[in-house]
C-alpha cells in the first residue's frame, strides 16, 4: 500500500501524555527545531518510544489543528514500525485478500453498527453468502520474536471480542485480524501478563468459532513509503 503524504525525519525526546510527543525536527534552514507531534496510537508504545529514538513525521494540511506534525513511524534496532493505528483500516482494505481466510469475502461496508459495538468491516462470503463482521486490531509490540496483544489493558478491546461471540451465535462469520506493523515478528499471542480479561476472551471467541488471524508487515518509510502486508504468522493462544 503506498502511503500518500510526505515524510520527515526527527529525534524523539518525551511523550508528555499518550496522544503527544516531543521531538527535535532537523531543519535544512533553521536547525534543530523543537515542536509537539501528535501520537496516533493511543497505546504505552515504551519499548518503542524510548529517547532519542529515530522516528517518522507526517505534517497535516488541517490549519485547524493543534499539533501540525503527526509522528507515525519509529525505528528499533535497524527496522521501522508503523504506529498509526489509523492506517490499519486502510491497509487491510487494500489488501486483505493476501490473507487465506478472505479470499472468497468482498467488503460490503466499513463501520458496521452491531450489538453495541461498531466493527470496522461488514463483509460478505461470495461463495455462500454468509456476512461477516469483522475488527482490526493493530500491534506493535515484540517479545522474543512473538508478537503481543494489548500493551495496555482495553476494555474496549474485550467488548469487541465478546461482541464478536455473540454475533456468531446469531449466523454471522466474525473474525479478529491481527495487523502486526514490523517485520521481525514469527507468531502471535495474547498479552495476558498485559490484560487477562482480553487473552481469555479470545480463547473464549476463537473456541466459540470467531476466526482469528495475525499477518506481519514491511513499513518502509524512507525508499518506498509504503506499509505491506508480507504474509500470515502462527497463533498461540495459550
Amino acid at each position: 500500500m503506498k502511503l500518500i503524504n510526505s515524510t520527515l525525519i526527527a529525534t524523539f525526546k518525551n511523550r508528555p501524555n499518550r496522544f503527544l510527543a516531543e521531538v527535535i525536527l532537523n531543519d535544512d534552514n533553521k536547525g534543530k527545531k523543537e515542536l509537539l507531534a501528535h501520537v496516533p496510537d493511543p497505546g504505552r508504545l515504551k519499548e518503542l518510544l524510548v529517547p532519542n529514538a529515530e522516528v517518522i513525521l507526517i505534517e497535516s494540511s488541517n490549519q485547524n489543528r493543534k499539533t501540525q506534525f503527526s509522528l507515525i513511524g519509529v525505528k528499533t534496532g535497524n527496522i521501522w514500525i508503523n504506529i498509526d493505528s489509523m492506517i490499519s483500516n486502510r491497509l487491510f482494505n487494500e489488501e486483505y485478500q493476501k490473507i487465506a481466510f478472505f479470499r472468497d469475502y468482498e467488503i460490503i461496508r466499513s463501520e458496521y453498527t452491531f450489538g453495541k459495538s461498531r466493527f470496522d468491516f461488514f463483509m460478505r462470503n461470495i461463495r455462500t453468502n454468509k456476512q461477516a463482521l469483522i475488527e482490526i486490531k493493530s500491534v506493535t509490540l515484540v517479545k522474543d520474536g512473538k508478537a503481543l496483544f494489548p500493551d495496555a489493558p482495553t476494555l474496549r478491546g474485550t467488548k469487541h471480542v465478546n461482541e464478536l461471540k455473540d454475533a456468531i451465535l446469531q449466523g454471522y462469520d466474525a473474525s479478529i485480524v491481527f495487523i502486526i506493523k514490523r517485520n521481525d515478528v514469527y507468531s502471535f499471542s495474547p498479552n495476558e501478563l498485559i490484560d487477562v480479561e482480553f487473552s481469555h476472551a479470545l480463547k473464549d471467541a476463537y473456541q466459540s468459532g470467531v476466526h482469528i488471524s495475525a499477518v506481519k508487515c514491511l513499513y518502509d518509510p524512507i525508499h518506498k513509503n509504503e506499509l505491506s502486508i508480507l504474509e500470515e504468522i502462527p497463533i498461540s493462544l495459550e
